[in-house]
């Protein structure tokens, strides 16, 4: 049986609305996420997708159980080990790219190896590295507003991995590209997890792209089904 790097074990997250009234998002879930796989979190808008990226990736806390990363409870890490695994264990890749429009694409990809406190050297090497990967070797120096929707999409992820991280988290990563765009991009995310034996959890609304993955759950009703 493979490793588990990740574990959700009976979340609930309720949300407090502007009229007092509780909502309840997610109730006794529980997922888990082997070593090099990959997994699709699908459901409706609302459902609460984004909600359990947050609450994997530390961007926000359950209100009850908990998350475990290769073992240990995400909840119990104090500030310094809570950075280090935002920051190098995991990351992240948004429907949006969020590159700083400031910076070159490869200073935007070296970016967490430098917040890090990484070498400046070996940050750009390993950015320059992870852009002739994703195809975007001739756009180094370019700034983000150069870039097509797809090659910001494909920056981002470049960027996600600069770290080397063991778990790579996506919400909605293809969902503001058209049909053809999404489907190399993705084509392009999941080759670069591969071949880094990766474990991936990928948000997405899109049934298509959830049928390349190897496994895929509904989410409904605050839960998770596999499908």
């Amino acid at each position: 049986m493979a490793d588990i790097v990740l574990e959700a074990l009976d979340i609930e997250k309720s949300f407090t609305q502007p009229d007092k009234k509780k909502l309840v998002i997610l109730q006794n879930l529980n997922l888990r996420v082997e070593q090099g796989s990959v997994v699709a979190i699908t459901g409706a808008s609302g459902s609460g997708k984004s909600t359990l990226l947050h609450l994997l990736g530390s961007l926000d806390s359950p209100d009850r159980g908990q998350v475990r990363f290769a073992g240990q409870d995400i909840g119990a890490f104090n500030r310094k080990r809570l950075a280090v695994y935002r920051n190098r264990d995991i990351g992240f890749v948004f429907q949006f790219h969020y590159l700083m429009p400031e910076l070159t694409v490869s200073e935007n990809v070296a970016s967490p190896a430098l917040i890090q406190q990484f070498n400046r050297e070996p940050a750009f090497a390993a950015a320059q590295r992870l852009l002739g990967e994703v195809g975007l070797h001739d756009k180094l120096e370019a700034m983000p507003y150069q870039l097509s929707g797809g090659e910001k999409q494909r920056a981002a992820i470049a960027r996600s991995l600069v770290n080397s991280p063991r778990l790579l988290l996506a919400d909605e990563p293809t969902g503001s590209l058209d049909w053809k765009t999404g489907e190399s991009v993705f084509a392009v995310f999941k080759r670069m997890i591969r071949e880094r034996g990766l474990s991936s959890v990928i948000a997405t609304h899109n049934p298509q792209l959830a049928a390349l993955t190897d496994r895929r759950y509904l989410l409904h009703g605050g839960q998770l089904e596999e499908i």
